[in-house]
């Protein structure tokens, strides 16, 4: 498989980390998978200083974990990381619900409703990434319409564990069309413009995840972190000598 594009440096590293980062927030490279420099450059046919720059990039994102001279691992969804992401995408979505609203008119209605049906035909038809590439239609529209599109563009950039997880719950039976339900409901509410009932309905749609953990880790168990607890009384401060109870 040859990347498309110009073959400048920045255009070949820009075009194999979206590339890699597709393939690992869609779980085509699952939780765990071993992937190197040399495997990856005769895949894409690129050198391999564009897959080792990608290789940091996803790195800082926490998408892969590099082991120095051993091998680099796609990183297990970490359910911590999950929370945090979360807690963003909670916090400029409802941001941006009322400027949403003051502005939003017949057209974009009409954009949302043809989101929804359309989502819930991809579901219909088992084309689970396309189903979450519909749902993150819907609330970039919120964005859009509001004039913040580069509150989803640091959504999009950031939340990479969010999104594998999305993608595994609507692997589980009810839970999809849950979804489409709640956009429904989203959607009604926007037509009312009721900001209030938008905000409480967006935030049990966000928040679903929360009951759905257990059943996720029980389902796809090697796909997810296991919880560690860090002693702080072992953390190097920096030259500071260690706590002892001697």
């Amino acid at each position: 498989m040859k990347i498309p594009g110009r073959q400048g440096s920045g255009n070949v590293q820009d075009s194999v980390y979206n590339a890699l980062r597709k393939s690992i927030i869609n779980l085509n490279l699952a939780p765990g998978t071993a992937i190197s420099e040399k495997e990856i450059s005769l895949r894409y046919k690129v050198s391999r200083t564009p897959v080792r720059e990608a290789f940091i990039h996803l790195s800082k994102e926490g998408l892969v974990k590099v082991i120095p001279q051993r091998e680099t691992l796609v990183s297990l969804i970490d359910l911590d990381r999950v929370e945090q992401e979360l807690f963003l995408r909670e916090s400029l979505e409802m941001a941006v619900l009322k400027p949403f609203i003051t502005q939003c008119r017949s057209n974009h209605l009409s954009e949302l409703e043809e989101i929804v049906e359309t989502q819930a035909a991809a579901f219909d038809r088992n084309e689970y990434i396309n189903f979450i590439n519909f749902d993150d239609r819907f609330h970039r529209v919120f964005f859009d319409v509001a004039g913040h599109q580069l509150g989803w563009e640091v959504l999009e950039s950031m939340c990479g564990h969010y999104h594998r997880v999305r993608l595994l719950t609507v692997w589980l039976n009810g839970i999809a069309r849950n979804i489409v339900g709640q956009h429904k409901e989203i959607l009604a509410a926007v037509k009312k413009q009721d900001l209030q009932g938008v905000r409480l309905i967006l935030n049990r749609h966000l928040h679903k995840l929360h009951t759905e953990e257990k059943l996720l880790r029980e389902k796809f168990p090697d796909y997810f972190a296991s919880p560690q607890r860090t002693n702080n009384f072992e953390v190097d401060f920096g030259g500071l000598p260690l706590f002892s109870s001697e």
